[in-house]
């Protein structure tokens, strides 16, 4: 377990949903730190998380007096050596997941509908009664994702249905 205040927010291990765990590589150095093989070994772990509240974070882990230099884990175009919490922007935590590799399907079970490659990203502000935003991060939360992905999906379905019935007026049921 890892717990972490960074910037006045908390970064819990415990509370946050572990999305992705790839094994942390390193090389094995001397007391003077040079490097004694030129073939990697697994140091470690490096683990990506998500807040209840939509934030990501990774969480390297490895014993730094063990001998070993680990190699770096890439986010966007900066190079992480640190150990410990590191907190991330989405789009760094996706840029984190696409340097590991990591398949189309767990990529976009983690971030939700990846964009195609014409689609630009958009922002909306929503105003919504405070009840109405409680009954949404509570079902975002029961399935498991962020609420902005939530939200997505809920919009997308809706405008799936609209079209749906534009193409078959006299399907029945209704869109409200």
């Amino acid at each position: 377990m890892v717990k972490q205040v960074i910037d006045g927010k908390a970064y819990n291990t415990e509370t946050a949903r572990c999305l992705a765990t790839v094994d942390l590589m390193g090389y094995r150095t001397d007391g003077r730190g040079r490097f004694t093989t030129n073939t990697p070994k697994k140091v470690g772990t490096t683990s990506l998380y998500e807040t209840r509240d939509g934030a990501y974070f990774l969480v390297r882990d490895y014993d730094r007096g063990a001998g070993f230099y680990p190699e770096f884990d890439l986010v966007g175009q900066f190079r992480i050596h640190d150990h410990g919490v590191i907190p991330l922007k989405r789009k760094e935590a996706l840029g984190w997941a696409e340097s590991k590799g990591l398949d189309f399907d767990k990529v976009e079970e983690m971030f939700g509908k990846i964009a195609e490659a014409r689609d630009q990203e958009g922002a909306i502000l929503l105003r919504l009664p405070q009840t109405l935003k409680l009954t949404i991060e509570k079902s975002a939360a029961v399935a498991g994702v962020s609420t902005n992905t939530w939200l997505m999906r809920c919009a997308e379905r809706a405008i799936a249905s609209e079209r749906e019935q534009k193409e078959n007026p006299g399907s029945g049921g209704s869109v409200r």
